[in-house]
C-alpha cells in the first residue's frame, strides 16, 4: 500500500489525494502547463521616452542625447526580435530627444549672441 508523501498516512492504491491532508496521491495525474512568452516591451524604448521627457525638465543636453541613443538601440532590437514591442515609444523618444537637443543648442546660441551684443553695446 502506498503512503502519503506529505503526512505519511496509508493511502488506497486508487487514491487521487490523501483524505487526511489533501496532498496529491501517487495516481494523481500531474499536468504540466507550459506558458508561452508573450510579447514584451523593449527596455531601451521605455528608457528613450523617459530620457526624452526628462530632458525638458532636468538635464536637457544629456537627456536628449541619451533619448536619441536609447531610441536607436531600441528600434534596432525591435527590428531584430519579433517578440519585442515599443517601436512607437522608441520613435517618440528619439523625436523628443532631437527636439530637446535642437532647443538646447538654440538656447545656448541665443545666450552667446546676447552676451556679445550686451558687451559691445554702449549702455
Amino acid at each position: 500500500m502506498p503512503f502519503c508523501a506529505n503526512c505519511g498516512r496509508e493511502l488506497s492504491p486508487a487514491a487521487v489525494a490523501c483524505p487526511n491532508c489533501g496532498h496529491p496521491g501517487p495516481t494523481a495525474a500531474r499536468s504540466v502547463v507550459a506558458a508561452t512568452p508573450g510579447p514584451r516591451t523593449e527596455g531601451f524604448a521605455i528608457a528613450s521616452l523617459a530620457c526624452g521627457i526628462g530632458a525638458f525638465f532636468f538635464v536637457p543636453i544629456v537627456g536628449s542625447i541619451l533619448a536619441i541613443v536609447f531610441g536607436s538601440i531600441a528600434r534596432r532590437h525591435i527590428a531584430e526580435d519579433p517578440n519585442l514591442q515599443g517601436a512607437e515609444m522608441a520613435r517618440a523618444g528619439t523625436i523628443i530627444g532631437w527636439i530637446g537637443l535642437v532647443v538646447a543648442v538654440l538656447f545656448i546660441v541665443f545666450l552667446i549672441v546676447l552676451t556679445v551684443v550686451v558687451q559691445n553695446s554702449n549702455f
